[in-house]
């Protein structure tokens, strides 16, 4: 028969052993947390300079456009539709920025941040075990 003081120890263990594990998956939530937030950072850095050095090649395009447009319908004319192509261009992407700005980035942040998930509910072939 175990006495009160091994009853005691061991809980005085157990607790010890649950306080550390909830220190710790504090501390994986955390760097998983951080993780994804450098993931995302990251990916909004390429898209940014992306975007930046598109913009610097369309911009010399459509001038080097306008100067191949000039002698023939003159450089007002000429760069009036370059203009107009920048007012198409702003339209398309306002009109259609949710499906070609909004939808694809929030598709690859959820599919970012629900990866693990998806990986832990996968047994070791690729088999969907039923865990919920």
């Amino acid at each position: 028969m175990t006495n009160k003081s091994g009853y005691i120890s061991n809980f005085n263990q157990l607790f010890t052993d649950i306080k550390d594990y909830v220190k710790l998956q504090g501390d994986y939530v955390k760097i998983e947390f951080v993780e994804k937030i450098t993931k995302i950072l990251s990916l909004l850095l390429f898209i940014l300079i992306v975007v930046v050095l598109a913009m610097g090649l369309l911009f010399y395009l459509l001038f080097s456009l306008a100067y191949i447009l000039a002698p023939t319908v003159g450089f007002v004319i000429s760069f009036g539709i370059i203009a107009a192509i920048y007012l198409v261009l702003l339209a398309v992407v306002l009109i259609f920025r949710r499906s070609l700005i909004v939808n694809p980035l929030l598709r690859l942040i959820v599919a970012m941040f629900y990866e693990e998930a998806k990986d832990e509910n996968e047994g070791k072939d690729g088999i969907k075990t039923d865990n919920g």
